[in-house]
């Protein structure tokens, strides 16, 4: 009489092994889009399996006595994939193993492997995702992450100020760049314009090789661009200027209201934003870049660095002339003045 096990289905434990290893080498790659068997023997499978370069793993499926009515032990190994999401995908695997005990198992668990990756876009910047919100964002501040469509909004306040971003990335991530818009805001728009654009470049500049490359700099190599960009969004500017200072008087820029935050950009406290990064009220920019010295072009008086802006492009030399033109008429009139006060 035989007393050797049978699962539920009625496998034998003893042939169970050598029947599922010749199902794997016969159907396994191609019932799993992304798999290539790497090893098959009576002890352990190992497989790798993958949706694009940096969203693989090598999966080692290793066989207990008495399989198939004990369930298989599972190792995830990946250099691209955070230790965190690793675990998770050995976690789903030997769920899928004990549903499955009794019965075949290694050809479901690679299945279930392979959808993860294809279901879930951010395991490849999971690490960057943890520092956001462990990070960057505060008391008030929200994440919403949206797997399958590969999106994520981001809702950041400050002081009644605040800015709902939408963060998009595709399948090629981090060797494709991290989209980003604003869903809602409470900023001027084209401060919050400016933000955005600012940001994308950031984005671009972490997979696009500068044109000319600085001497003594290493070789260019891509790298993730989510973290970078909310850093910036999030400190750099909607953490920032609620608080930031007119560098010119030295006042709040922002009015601590928000809904008293001017839109018309001929108002004395209409806020400018300069290349360097730094506000001015428009009233003590205007006055600021029409008075002397202008040698050298106007500075910022927080970074000294040289004040680019549309508003005002008028080169030193043009900007002297006017200077001295005004002074004359200043003159003219005091003159005209004085004589008729006599």
């Amino acid at each position: 009489v035989s007393t050797q096990s049978t699962g539920s289905s009625g496998i034998n434990a003893e042939y169970g092994i050598d029947e599922e290893l010749v199902r794997i080498e016969k159907d396994l790659a191609n019932s799993v889009n992304g798999l290539e068997i790497l090893s098959a023997t009576k002890h352990s499978v190992q497989v790798k399996i993958w949706k694009t370069d940096h969203k693989q793993l090598r999966l080692l499926i290793m066989y207990p006595d008495d399989y198939p009515n004990r369930t298989l032990m599972v190792e995830v190994k990946s250099k691209s994939l955070p230790e965190r999401v690793m675990t998770l995908i050995e976690n789903i695997a030997e769920k899928e193993a004990k549903r499955l005990k009794g019965q075949y198992q290694v050809t479901a668990i690679c299945k279930v492997v392979r959808q993860f990756l294809e279901e879930n876009m951010f395991i490849v910047c999971a690490a960057e995702l943890d520092s956001i919100k462990r990070n960057l964002l505060k008391d008030g501040d929200e994440i919403k992450i949206k797997q399958k469509a590969g999106s994520f909004n981001v809702n950041v306040h400050k002081n009644g100020y605040f800015m709902n971003l939408k963060m998009s990335i595709t399948d090629d991530y981090p060797l494709t760049d991290v989209w980003v818009e604003s869903k809602d805001t409470n900023f001027p728009k084209d401060l919050a314009d400016m933000f955005i654009r600012q940001g994308m470049e950031l984005a671009r500049r972490c997979i696009v090789p500068p044109a000319i490359p600085k001497k003594g700099e290493l070789e260019f190599k891509e790298k993730p661009s989510i973290l970078p960009v909310a850093e910036y969004l999030i400190q750099d500017c909607i953490k920032f200027y609620p608080v930031a200072e007119c560098s010119i008087c030295e006042n709040q820029a922002f009015p601590t209201d928000p809904t008293k935050v001017t839109q018309d950009i001929r108002s004395p406290v209409y806020v400018e934003y300069v290349y360097c990064s730094h506000v001015f009220h428009h009233r003590c920019l205007d006055v600021y870049m029409k008075t002397p010295p202008f040698k050298g072009g106007k500075k910022c008086p927080i970074c000294k660095k040289r004040i680019y802006h549309e508003k005002w492009k008028a080169t030193p030399e043009l900007a002297e002339q006017r200077w001295a033109y005004k002074q004359a008429k200043d003159r003219e009139l005091a003159e005209v003045t004085d004589f008729m006060d006599l």
